[in-house]
């Protein structure tokens, strides 16, 4: 008699705002890309169900896989959250095995019986005003070490992991994020794309690109700040476009009265069709965090076939490799020099990009899905 395969359920609350909205964070992104991969596998050893949670009753269907979809029509809501957390309603619907929190934390009643993958331990080294790093110091550590097993995506988060919240390393999977190749990919007419951005987003001049937050360690108002001071010290024929939802409104005004306004385009709502674009039309992207737990952006900008300029600091080097150009600190001065490189068109772009393509052909969604399935017979103690 054919033994029946244990159920995985996939938390995927995170993907929501993209069918709600059009658009989703790193996270969110991770996830659908993820659950995708999973459903292009064709005989999974385990039964993969989605769980949605929200009023709208956007969930699985919107997602378009095969896997069996779970929905509750209650807010995803911290209350709401921690009120079912001390019932068992969900094992109840879905009659799980294993509970995948691809989002760093959820309330749940049994964390004993999930795995969660923790994209990094940030808020354990660095206090942000725009997060709440605080509360999440005090919830996550203990819910991550009752898990079965724990998901990171860089080296370097795991080590941050174990050295802040006392997990074993045993029990963490090092499964570095994939990039969709046939999305995130060089033009095939980089004129049109030039001439799109043009008519778009009005930037007609070359350009280099950075693709930010309001997250102090992202250093965009450096980023800002020294390609002011290079335009202040000589013509500079590159703009710089900043693709950043809700910048600070005093760095705007800044902006505003260094007489730079033209040069600097600050872009919000951009579509993931036009962030595309952006990456293929730039001359580089520039990333000088000074802590990521993996870099999406640097490996977007290198799939795409132009120079990504970062930082030898957290698991940036895991992403870049050999192929990206890699800032010294302290970065106010190095992010002038490597601009002024550009500009005298000492950087061979297109070497650099080749370089960079095929660093990014190693991160791929297959290999993602393939290694999490692993990681869940591991949790569930199944050897094939």
């Amino acid at each position: 008699m054919k033994q029946q395969k244990k159920k995985v359920l996939i938390d995927i609350n995170s993907v929501i705002p993209y069918y709600v909205t059009g658009r989703s964070n790193g996270i969110g992104r991770t996830t659908l890309e993820l659950v995708k991969a999973l459903n292009s596998i064709g005989d999974l050893p385990v039964d993969i169900a989605l769980f949605s949670q929200n009023m709208k009753g956007v969930g699985a269907r919107n997602l378009q896989t095969r896997f069996k979809g779970f929905h509750l029509y209650l807010p995803h809501r911290e209350k709401w959250n921690m009120m079912i957390a001390r019932t068992p309603i969900r094992e109840w619907m879905t009659g799980y095995n294993l509970m995948h929190i691809p989002h760093n934390f959820e309330h749940v009643r049994s964390p004993e019986k999930c795995i969660a993958t923790l994209h990094d331990a940030l808020f354990m080294k660095i206090e942000e005003k725009a997060f709440s790093h605080a509360a999440m110091r005090i919830m996550v550590p203990p819910f991550v070490r009752r898990c079965r097993r724990i998901v990171t995506c860089s080296e370097h988060s795991r080590k941050d992991i174990v050295e802040t919240m006392s997990v074993s390393p045993e029990s963490i999977d090092v499964i570095p994020w994939g990039i969709s190749h046939n999305v995130f990919t060089p033009a095939d007419d980089i004129n049109a794309v030039r001439m799109n951005m043009a008519g778009r987003f009005k930037v007609r001049n070359p350009y280099f690109l950075s693709v930010s937050c309001n997250a102090e360690r992202k250093r965009s108002d450096i980023l800002v700040r020294s390609y002011i001071e290079l335009n202040r010290s000589a013509p500079v024929s590159h703009d710089l476009v900043m693709v950043w939802e809700n910048p600070p409104s005093a760095l705007v005004e800044e902006i505003h009265k260094s007489g730079f306004a033209a040069r600097i385009h600050l872009l919000s709502g951009v579509s993931e069709t036009d962030l595309v674009m952006l990456y293929q039309g730039a001359v580089a992207a520039f990333n000088p965090s000074s802590y990521e737990g993996f870099g999406l952006p640097v490996l977007e900008a290198m799939a795409c076939g132009i120079p990504a300029v970062t930082c030898r600091n957290s698991s940036l080097p895991e992403v870049g490799g050999d192929a990206a150009i890699y800032l010294d600190e302290p970065i106010e001065h190095s992010l002038i020099e490597t601009m002024q490189r550009f500009e005298r068109g000492e950087v061979d772009c297109a070497e650099t990009g080749r370089k960079g393509r095929k660093r990014a052909a190693e991160f791929t969604w297959d290999n993602v899905a393939q290694q999490t399935v692993n990681s869940y017979l591991k949790a569930l103690n199944i050897t094939l």
